[in-house]
């Protein structure tokens, strides 16, 4: 099927350069999460701890994620087991309980982050200076666009 436009244009072509990235990748974040035995679900609420202003509660981490009470709660005690996350009452409702990455969670978290940037590299490297210079400026006006930069300023990758 041939694309009709140029917003499936360049969805397929996001898509194979994502799908060639994500193959080519070392495996360094692969091999991290495998050895830890976490889901999708739990890597992205690691991410989500590490990221967040204050600790969530498991509602507020559910409704981040998109995932049910149950999924949420489930994710939340892998991390915990994996030591990569604690658990803390709330300081107002002591019944609520509210979660936070550990040491090892952030330390996790940037590893990850730096295996891909690692990754991202050796892409970068591997294409020409007029590739780089145009890819660059091709992205720069998305990258400054204020919903990205909120995601994007700071430690977190």
């Amino acid at each position: 099927m041939q694309p009709s436009s140029s917003v499936d244009r360049l969805a397929d072509g996001l898509g194979t350069l994502l799908g060639y990235l994500m193959r080519t990748a070392e495996g360094d974040i692969f091999r991290d999460l495998m050895e830890l035995d976490l889901s999708p679900s739990q890597v992205r609420a690691l991410f989500l701890l590490d990221r967040a202003a204050s600790p969530p509660a498991v509602h507020e981490l559910a409704a981040e994620l998109g995932l049910s009470m149950a999924a949420a709660g489930r994710a939340a005690d892998a991390l915990v087991r994996h030591g990569l996350a604690e658990r803390h009452s709330d300081a107002v409702d002591r019944r609520v309980k509210r979660i936070s990455a550990t040491a090892a969670g952030r330390d996790l978290v940037g590893r990850l982050c730096a295996a891909r940037r690692d990754d991202l590299r050796r892409f970068a490297e591997s294409l020409t200076e007029e590739e780089r210079t145009g890819l660059v400026n091709a992205l720069a006006p998305i990258l400054a666009r204020p919903q990205v930069r909120a995601l994007t300023i700071g430690p977190h990758c």
